[in-house]
């Protein structure tokens, strides 16, 4: 399973991606503005912090409002830098001028139903935001059942799409993993847990007794 970082802090990203789990950073209007910085200074400090694609997402407007915002932020020159657009009609259309661009880091957020993911699937769109718990929230399918649906018509129309789901704990990107879905996102307040697992530390602990053996015996030493 893929496994991307929610997270606006460059010293974090920097410090998780040395683990090699993560494939890439997002962010979102909410996340930017509680740092109180310029937009612009957080995504440029991102970019320089990740060795993987860091999504920056758009302001809903016009499609040439949006055009121009995706504009100003590709004259920066970042070669990691994604595109996150919110799939209403006019991100739809500024999807499909992204696409028309040539830029191959697109993500389509903000959807919440398998009808709305079916459009990105016709924009060639390659990664998929899904608001997991909205339909759940007013009384729908579970976040689970919703992405189940989801992954479901993706591989019935051989889609190369892919989902990326917020994952809570462990526990459910093993719920997920099992159902199909091949990425997810961690919120970097929540990454420890996912890096550090009781099992593993108790399997590793199996072998003090016999490290010691060996310091003892002075063959430790590589």
């Amino acid at each position: 399973m893929k496994l991307w970082l929610a997270s606006t802090d460059p010293d974090r990203v920097a410090q998780l991606f040395s683990y090699g789990v993560f494939e890439g950073v997002l962010t979102n209007p909410t996340m930017i503005a509680s740092t109180g910085r310029p937009p612009i200074e957080v995504i440029r400090d991102l970019c320089a912090a990740a060795p993987g694609t860091v999504f920056c997402q758009l302001r809903n407007g016009t499609p040439e409002e949006m055009k121009g915002g995706a504009s100003k932020l590709l004259s920066k020159g970042w070669g990691n830098l994604g595109i996150k657009v919110p799939l209403t009609r006019d991100g739809c259309a500024a999807l499909h001028w992204l696409r028309e661009q040539r830029v191959a880091l697109r993500l389509a957020t903000c959807v919440p139903a398998t009808a709305p993911l079916l459009l990105a699937t016709a924009l060639d769109v390659p990664w998929v935001t899904p608001v997991g718990s909205m339909l759940e929230k007013l009384g729908g399918p579970s976040k689970v059942a919703l992405l189940t649906e989801m992954q479901s018509a993706l591989d019935q129309q051989r889609s190369s799409t892919i989902l990326i789901p917020s994952l809570s704990t462990p526990a459910e990107m093993r719920t997920l993993a099992l159902l199909g879905i091949r990425s997810g996102f961690v919120w970097d307040r929540d990454a420890d847990s996912f890096l550090d697992n009781e099992l593993v530390r108790r399997s590793v602990a199996g072998f003090d007794k016999d490290w010691e053996k060996l310091d003892a015996a002075g063959e430790a030493g590589y």
